[in-house]
């Protein structure tokens, strides 16, 4: 372990925990205050703990260390798609066809009985195998990515295309034929939605375009911004109510065509996640900053918390966890770290959620 390794330990008995936590402790004397930290308080069933799934998703864990328990079952999904190493402690002995059903879905194990002499060796080396894993992650060049995105568009047409012309041709339908195409023409949209997304974020990492800084008046902008929406083709049903603090900045100096695309896509991801209810879209302002708001005024689903978003991540608001893979809060998160600044989600449980794009006033000078 390194001093930078943060390690979750799960386990119901809050002694037995504490004893896990000790030994790591010991292997690394120098470790930040609560960069190993145990999760007792349950949720509910096959949640974990609330705060410990947070710490996961959120990207504040290298590693997690789960005492065996039936309520622990779904930590080992949640840690493989936050890109976390799992390791099973594993509460008594088994023939081996028994244990290997128990421990799958964990990068490792370990025996209750062996933790004192062999956690610190399998933390160790699955750290090690993390980090050597995410050194050589291969690279894509943005540009074979927009190739690939253009080359995509031409089936997809062709799909759209052959749609139309069974609706066409096919006027007498039934009602199984009717929603078949209804779904085939829903799915063709999705994926035309995430070939434009996709091709904003390869825009956006391929780094070519200097990010300009240009004058203009954030109420204005805003205003603009929601008249735009409004009035698109197929816009958006998601109602969105602007909110002007007092505070709200005169005058910004950012690039106003990165900072429309951020507010698109965050947007775009608060409404899946507000359906019917407005969306209050609120504009406010610090010393030195510019800070956009957007709140969905619903109770968010159990497994979000509170967390900085990452270019590298792509999490939605709404859906199950299987389908809350998106590249919108990338997209702005991307951008605010541009502009130098940074994107979060802040989450007030069994409220709202909000959506927070916080960037300089100005553009700084790299």
């Amino acid at each position: 372990m390194t001093a930078t390794d943060r390690v979750l330990v799960f386990d119901i008995d809050p002694g037995r925990a504490a004893s896990i936590v000790a030994i790591l402790e010991r292997s690394l004397p120098s470790v930040a205050e609560g960069a190993i930290r145990a999760h007792l308080d349950l949720k509910s069933q096959g949640y974990g703990t609330s705060l410990g799934v947070q710490a996961i998703q959120g990207g504040q864990a290298a590693l997690i260390v789960v005492v065996e328990d039936p309520t622990f079952a779904s930590l080992a999904e949640t840690a493989k798609q936050s890109g976390v190493a799992s390791l099973l402690v594993v509460n008594g002995a088994d023939a081996p066809a028994t244990l290997a059903g128990r421990v799958r879905g964990f990068n490792d194990w370990v025996a209750l009985e062996a933790v004192e002499r062999e956690l610190m060796a399998r933390v160790d080396g699955l750290l090690e195998r993390q980090k050597r894993g995410s050194s050589h992650l291969p690279s894509i060049d943005p540009r074979f990515l927009a190739l690939v995105i253009h080359d995509l568009r031409t089936p997809l047409n062709v799909i759209g295309l052959t749609i139309r012309a069974i609706s066409q041709t096919v006027p007498q339908r039934s009602a199984e034929l009717d929603e078949d195409l209804t779904f085939l023409t829903d799915n063709a949209r999705q994926i035309e939605k995430m070939l434009a997304q996709l091709g904003d974020y390869c825009r956006l990492i391929e780094g070519e375009s200097k990010v300009s800084a240009v004058e203009f008046d954030p109420r204005r902008f805003l205003a603009d911004f929601l008249e735009e929406r409004r009035g698109r083709p197929g816009a958006d049903p998601t109602p969105v109510r602007l909110e002007l603090a007092e505070t709200s900045p005169a005058e910004v100096a950012l690039d106003p065509q990165r900072a429309r695309l951020a507010l698109q896509h965050a947007l775009a991801n608060a409404s899946v996640a507000a359906g019917p209810v407005p969306v209050k879209l609120r504009s406010r302002g610090e010393p030195g900053r510019w800070i956009i708001e957007m709140v969905v005024d619903k109770p968010p689903p159990a497994t979000i918390g509170p967390m900085e978003l990452r270019p590298d991540r792509f999490e939605r608001l709404a859906g199950s966890a299987a389908e809350r893979r998106g590249l919108d809060l990338a997209i702005a998160a991307r951008v605010s770290e541009m502009f130098g600044g940074s994107a979060r989600l802040e989450v007030d449980p069994g409220r709202c959620t909000t959506i927070v794009l916080d960037w300089p006033d100005r553009l700084r000078e790299a």
